[in-house]
Parts: structure tokens; C-alpha cells; sequence
């Protein structure tokens, strides 16, 4: 019989199946676990942030604390006002940390509180509110996520996130964006949670400062007609629940908790 070469018909060191397959699999199953590693820590992180002591609370905000930024002289009346009404609402948020209030100029309007006490308000925002109690609901919001602690609870999450990954896969920066998706699944609707638990904060807070809830949905109304402007809004809506969600919400609380919506306080002029 005459010897014709062939190959086999089976070789264990050829894989028949397309690498990209391989590699998808890998990833997802890669991404499952650092998803389900994330929300695991994520929980004792709350745990943990709930049982601080208030002097391990001082020591660690001191750590991360943000150095806040010099005041814009054109914007210093809009700050010292928006620094008054922010002190005078602390009682009510069960704030006694020192609390400072920084106006930056911004066609965005929007809050934001940073470490060591630090409030943002961008000056976009005193045209979107109509009166003081609608500034003063969202000074409120941001003095909830203090009195939340929700500033340490994100950083513990974003350590958590790094830390995982790298411990999986000895890379803590070129593959945490690959698997960021991942995390953004179960962040977006964690965050989205703690702004509405910041809501209904801020409502009582109004409550106590005023003795009633007008101006609570003020700046919720005035986003929601921009909620069509995609571009500028994305990435806040996002990690946020709906302006129509947040009002729904807010109506519903000040029903069920026998609210009255009286007359509001203009807002000065600058």
C-alpha cells in the first residue's frame, strides 16, 4: 500500500472554536465575578461607613479631604448668601461639621458635596431655582449626603472596585476600564438609591427650616424640561433617578406625611 501523508483528524493542541469566542467568554465570566465580588464589599462598606464612630469619621475625612477652591469675586454675594442659608439649615440635617459653601461658574446647573465638607453649587443653578426655599431644598439634598456619609461611602466602593480587579487579575488600571460595565451595572442603581434616600431627607429638612415643603420640587421641574437636552444631562441622569421619578416621589411624600406647601421666600437679587 502506498504511504500517503494527512493530517489528523484530531489534534488536542488545535482548538476548533473562533479565539473571539474564548476571549468573550473569559470576559464575561471575569466581569460576573468582579460584579458579584463588587456588590458583596459594597455591602460591607455601608456597614462599615453606618458603624463609624464619629471621631474615626473626622480623621478619615481629613485624609480625603478636598481643599476648596478660591471664591470668583464676581460670584462672592451669590456665596456668602448660599453660605448663610447652608449654615442655617445644618441643625435641621444633623450636620455639625463645619460646611463650606463655594460658588464656580457653570452653565450647568447642578450641587455637589465633596469631602471635608465642601458643597459646589454651580452658578447656573440660581437661575433654576425660583425662590430661596428651591435653593435651599437642594442645599439640603447636598448636606444629606454629608449627614449620610455617602462621600465615604462612594470612595469605599471606587477602592473596592480597584482593589478587586486587581487582585484578580494583577492589573488595577488597563482592566478596570475594560470591566468597567460591569461595575456600572450595579453603581448606577446604588447611586440612583442614595439620591432618592437624599430627597426625602432634604424634604424633612425643609420642613424643619421652614414648617412647610414649598419649593421641595422647584429644581427637579426646571431639569425636567432640559431632560431632552441628551448631551448635557446624560451622564447625570444616569447615576440619578428621573426629574419625573424625583418629583412623583416627592409629591407623594409631602401627601403621605400631611405636608403643607406654603408661600416661599424670593430669591434676593445679585
Amino acid at each position: 500500500m502506498k504511504y500517503q501523508a494527512s493530517l489528523p483528524e484530531h489534534n488536542d493542541n488545535i482548538s476548533h472554536e473562533h479565539p473571539l469566542k474564548d476571549f468573550v467568554l473569559i470576559l464575561a465570566g471575569l466581569s460576573a465575578v468582579i460584579f458579584a465580588a463588587y456588590l458583596a464589599l459594597g455591602w460591607l462598606v455601608d456597614v462599615v461607613v453606618e458603624r463609624m464612630n464619629p471621631e474615626t469619621e473626622a480623621r478619615l475625612t481629613q485624609l480625603v479631604a478636598w481643599t476648596a477652591p478660591r471664591g470668583e469675586a464676581a460670584l462672592q454675594g451669590r456665596e456668602a448668601w448660599a453660605q448663610a442659608l447652608a449654615d442655617g439649615l445644618k441643625t435641621c440635617a444633623g450636620v455639625k461639621a463645619p460646611v463650606t459653601v463655594r460658588v464656580s461658574r457653570s452653565a450647568s446647573p447642578n450641587a455637589m458635596v465633596a469631602p471635608g465638607g465642601l458643597v459646589i453649587v454651580h452658578s447656573a443653578l440660581f437661575d433654576s431655582v425660583r425662590s430661596e426655599n428651591g435653593m435651599a431644598f437642594v442645599l439640603a439634598h447636598e448636606l444629606s449626603h454629608l449627614a449620610h456619609r455617602d462621600h465615604l461611602r462612594a470612595l469605599g466602593r471606587r477602592l473596592v472596585l480597584v482593589t478587586a480587579v486587581t487582585l484578580l487579575t494583577g492589573d488595577g488600571s488597563g482592566t478596570a476600564g475594560v470591566l468597567l460595565p460591569a461595575q456600572h451595572l450595579g453603581e448606577s442603581r446604588y447611586s440612583r438609591g442614595r439620591e432618592a434616600a437624599a430627597d426625602g431627607k432634604a424634604l424633612d429638612i425643609l420642613q424643619c427650616r421652614y414648617e412647610h415643603a414649598g419649593g421641595a420640587t422647584e429644581f427637579f421641574e426646571t431639569l425636567q424640561r432640559k431632560e431632552d437636552d441628551v448631551a448635557a444631562f446624560t451622564h447625570y441622569l444616569a447615576s440619578h433617578p428621573s426629574m419625573g421619578a424625583r418629583i412623583d416621589a416627592l409629591r407623594g411624600a409631602i401627601r403621605q406625611k400631611e405636608m403643607k406647601t406654603g408661600d416661599v421666600r424670593p430669591m434676593p437679587r445679585f
